[in-house]
C-alpha cells in the first residue's frame, strides 16, 4: 500500500513540476513576443487582424485594466428573530430488535 501511495505522490510531483515549466515556457514566450515585432506580426500573419486589442502579447505586454466603478456594498440589516421550536406531543420508544448485534455477541463457549 505505501508503495502505491508514494507513485501518487511521485506522480502529483510530476505533474507538479511540469505544470510550473509550462507556466515558465508560457511567460519566456511572451515575453520574446512582446519584445520582437517580427515575432509579433508573424503570430498575425494567418489571420489578419487590424488591431491587437484583445491578443495575449499586447495583454501581457501592458497589463490589463478591468473598467470597473465604485461598487457601494450595502451590509444586511441585523434583526434578530425568535425561530419557532419543534415540539413532539407524543415520544414513541420501541425495544432494541438485539441487545448486542448478531456479530458483537458475546463469545460462544466451547
Amino acid at each position: 500500500m505505501t508503495a502505491f501511495v508514494r507513485r501518487r505522490a511521485d506522480f502529483a510531483e510530476f505533474l507538479h513540476r511540469l505544470l510550473a515549466a509550462g507556466s515558465a515556457a508560457l511567460v519566456l514566450a511572451l515575453a520574446v513576443f512582446a519584445a520582437s515585432p517580427e515575432l509579433h506580426s508573424w503570430l498575425h500573419s494567418d489571420d489578419g487582424v487590424a488591431g491587437d486589442d484583445g491578443c495575449a502579447v499586447v495583454l501581457f505586454a501592458n497589463g490589463v485594466s478591468a473598467p470597473l466603478g465604485v461598487i457601494a456594498v450595502v451590509p444586511p440589516s441585523a434583526t434578530w428573530q425568535e425561530q419557532p421550536r419543534a415540539i413532539a406531543e407524543e415520544i414513541c420508544l420501541a425495544s432494541p430488535r438485539y441487545l448486542h448485534q448478531p456479530e458483537r455477541g458475546p463469545p460462544v463457549q466451547g
